[in-house]
């Protein structure tokens, strides 16, 4: 995608965790698809970050365009 061209698949996206390897989810704050904040997948409390790491990867969660959530790798270099 040329708007978020270090986008993550949904498959991946299931697999995100925070540094520690506990498993987080992203999701928008308001109704009609804005904001973005994070839990964690066991038990639904607040993740006070959007980053995470996929296969070992860092990426970082935000609002996309249009709503929803994107999560894209972070370019570490």
């Amino acid at each position: 995608m040329p708007r978020y061209p270090r986008y993550v698949c949904a498959d991946c996206v299931a697999l995100a965790t925070d540094e520690h390897g506990r498993g987080v989810q992203f999701f928008n704050t308001g109704v009609l698809g804005t904001g973005c904040a994070g839990s964690y997948r066991a038990d639904q409390t607040a993740y006070p970050s959007d980053q995470c790491w996929i296969n070992g990867q860092h990426c970082t969660a935000k609002e996309a365009r249009f709503g929803g959530i994107v999560i894209e790798v972070v370019d570490d270099e």
